[in-house]
């Protein structure tokens, strides 16, 4: 069994919290947005992670910075 962390990802552009959800493999939460980015929180094992990555690169978001809380 993998064990879960908390995240902190951000991304370049703002982004809808609700339009990201409704097609993310993960529900994410939006800690702060503004025009030039947006930061989501999401708790997660290794293998969810991997799979919102994915989903972010398809989605064509530019990722910037990925933290372990």
């Amino acid at each position: 069994m993998q064990e879960s962390f908390t995240y902190h990802i951000k991304l370049q552009d703002a982004v809808d919290e609700e339009a990201f959800n409704a097609s993310s493999p993960l529900s994410v939460k939006v800690a702060q947005t503004d025009a030039e980015t947006t930061t989501f929180i999401v708790h997660t094992d290794q293998s969810g992670l991997v799979g919102l990555i994915r989903h972010i690169h398809h989605q064509g978001f530019v990722l910037l910075s990925l933290l372990r809380k």
